[in-house]
């Protein structure tokens, strides 16, 4: 199935009244209408006097098609790309943070080596007053000593000055070194980083030119094929309104069809797994039991033994009536069989808690933000206030409620802890990829209950409530933290 309808991602809805099925007399008779809209018959009867237009209509809008399914394509390509910029700022400014650090690291070795030649030139001057400059100290301890250990004592005071002078000199030199080698490299990351940022921007930007270029292409063919309709119109002298409600309609059920196949998909992922879990658990009560038997077997045989050796106690006192064995117990009665769950009952997320189950990590506040901004349109990269992209959306809403997030969606999900479906509850997210892997996230939204979500879909669209297979089967959910 199409990740996305064509209706509801190929053109805006104020254009969807154009969209109207080529209607042949064959089409028309296997399609009835259905409840709230016309049926066949009457579309058929207003299409009786412009057959040649209707092959006109049919035309343009296969046309239509391929230029509304590239549309689509190129949509998930720039959110992609949305998303890997998004990614890519948050390595720039990661690679910017440690040029700072490094920076500050140097302006401390520096002020380290500026104190290091003040105390070269203490060390400098108390040489000096014990005997002169450098050269002269040995020979000035030598004519000023007034013993042999008095000698000594000057040697070792001038020995360790020296050492002192130079184990100053080198740690402010290594230290220097170490923070101009720091802040180079710091700065060639930045600068590397910088260069991504801007390759992926690029990126980013011819994709939006695409994608714009490809929206003028299907206005262009709209506005044609809006043409044509009220030439139909004309000829048949009906109004437009009739195969609107047609198409509306039937686009209606294919929407609906969607969404539940897209459910019942999630929920018999949920069931096959409340079906493993259950043969688990049936396994382990099997084990159990198998053990409880063997061991009652094992007491069994024991009470049998010590009923023997008390017969024959009986028989040796012949004289005393036997007294019954006080070994004896009474048998346990079978454990009951656990009440049998159905799987695919269980399997369905318990929806009549959603209202009632645990704030999870304030995920009402991140909730009440994100639905304070419906209806804002949806701009890339954007985090607000006056737009949002997906992910942009979802940092704000959590931030809110103190959980701190990228503006990144495949980021989002690896900074979250990972859930079912079953166990999806308010402000948790639903992520979708092409290719199955979470490192290609692309689209992310915000679980409200009810199986329905909050986000901000593609460029052209609002912040807005949606059914949450809208897109399609999640491939992923979490659960911020």
């Amino acid at each position: 199935m199409p990740r996305r309808s064509f209706i509801r991602t190929a053109v805006p809805a104020g254009l969807a009244a154009v969209l109207v099925l080529t209607l042949t007399p064959g089409a028309l008779a296997d399609d009835p209408g259905g409840a709230g809209y016309p049926d066949a018959d009457q579309v058929r009867r207003a299409h009786d006097a412009v057959t040649g237009k209707v092959d006109d209509v049919g035309r343009i809008e296969a046309e239509l098609d391929r230029e509304a399914s590239d549309l689509a394509r190129l949509d998930i390509r720039a959110e992609a790309a949305v998303e890997e910029y998004n990614g890519a700022v948050v390595l720039r400014q990661q690679a910017q943070d440690r040029a700072a650090a490094a920076d500050g690291y140097l302006r401390t070795a520096d002020a380290r080596l500026t104190r290091a030649r003040d105390e070269l030139g203490r060390l400098a001057a108390q040489t000096y007053r014990m005997g002169g400059g450098a050269g002269l100290g040995v020979f000035q301890a030598m004519l000023g000593a007034d013993s042999p250990g008095d000698l000594l004592s000057r040697m070792e005071s001038l020995r360790r000055i020296s050492q002192d002078s130079d184990d100053t000199l080198r740690r402010g030199t290594a230290a220097v070194h170490d923070a101009a080698v720091a802040k180079t490299d710091a700065e060639h990351g930045a600068e590397a980083a910088g260069r991504a940022t801007d390759a992926v921007r690029a990126a980013k930007d011819r994709v939006e030119a695409e994608l714009a270029a490809q929206q003028s292409r299907v206005h262009e063919i709209t506005a044609r094929h809006t043409a044509l309709l009220a030439e139909l119109a004309t000829l048949k002298q009906t109004s437009i309104d009739l195969e609107t409600q047609r198409r509306d309609g039937r686009a209606a059920e294919a929407q609906r069809r969607a969404e539940e196949e897209a459910r019942a998909r999630a929920e018999a992922d949920a069931a096959r797994e409340q079906a493993r879990q259950e043969k688990e658990e049936a396994d382990r009560r099997a084990e159990q039991a198998r053990l409880a038997e063997a061991a009652h077997e094992q007491e069994a045989a024991h009470e049998q033994e010590a009923a023997r050796e008390q017969d024959v106690a009986g028989e040796q006192e012949v004289a005393r009536p036997a007294k019954p064995s006080t070994a004896a117990k009474p048998v346990e009665p079978a454990a009951k069989p656990a009440k049998r769950v159905d799987p695919v009952a269980a399997s369905k997320p318990d929806r009549s808690g959603d209202k009632a189950a645990p704030d999870p990590a304030g995920a009402t506040a991140a909730i009440a933000y994100a639905k304070a901004q419906l209806g804002k349109p949806y701009v890339w990269g954007g985090e607000g206030p006056s737009g949002f992209d997906c992910s942009g959306l979802v940092m704000q809403a959590w931030r809110r409620a103190g959980v701190q997030m990228a503006h990144f969606a495949a980021t989002q999900y690896f900074e979250s802890t990972p859930v079912s479906y079953k166990n999806l509850r308010p402000g948790d997210l639903v992520f979708w990829t092409e290719t199955k892997s979470a490192s290609d996230i692309h689209h992310v939204a915000m679980y409200l209950g009810g199986d329905k979500m909050i986000h901000a879909p593609r460029t052209g669209d609002v912040v807005k409530i949606s059914n949450l297979f809208y897109m399609g089967t999640p491939d992923y959910y979490a659960r911020p933290s």
